[in-house]
């Protein structure tokens, strides 16, 4: 930006302050876009794929003689152990991520502490490329400390 006297261009400012203001317009347009996007492919894979897959674990897990109950609030998916009710394995759509993904998070009592995890499903994978195996596999390595 030219100097003219130490003092900046006005009209060039101006310029260059409205160029800031419309792309950060137009930033926050495709943001709001891509996470109304995710959110369409999230409650699909949610209700066609997801949700089965932890009811089908919560069947196979109660016939193991460790009873699990899937509860399904809105946005997501859970498996609670009967027991433990403050323990808790679900699936959420973070929104809040540079790109939207499904995250599978964790709550684990022990004693007086809480552990909680959270990790992405799949990284790096779209939303919509994401499958019932991908839960399978998420669900068998997060529910390890529930099977002992």
């Amino acid at each position: 930006m030219p100097y003219n006297d130490g003092m900046p261009d006005v009209a060039l400012l101006r310029r260059d302050l409205l160029r800031a203001i419309e792309a950060a317009r137009r930033e926050a347009a495709e943001h709001r876009a891509e996470r109304e996007a995710a959110r369409r492919a999230y409650d699909t894979f949610l209700t066609e794929q997801a949700i089965p897959v932890f009811r089908a674990f919560a069947s196979a897990l109660k016939a193991e003689g460790l009873p699990f109950e899937v509860m399904t609030p809105q946005g997501g998916v859970r498996l609670v152990p009967d027991r433990h009710r403050e323990d808790v394995l679900e699936l959420a759509l973070d929104v809040e991520a540079d790109r939207p993904q499904v995250v599978i998070r964790t709550t684990r009592g022990r004693g007086s502490r809480t552990l909680q995890t959270e990790q992405p499903l799949r990284p790096g994978i779209a939303l919509d490329a994401l499958t019932e195996d991908d839960v399978v596999q998420a669900l068998m390595t997060a529910l390890v400390p529930w099977l002992a």
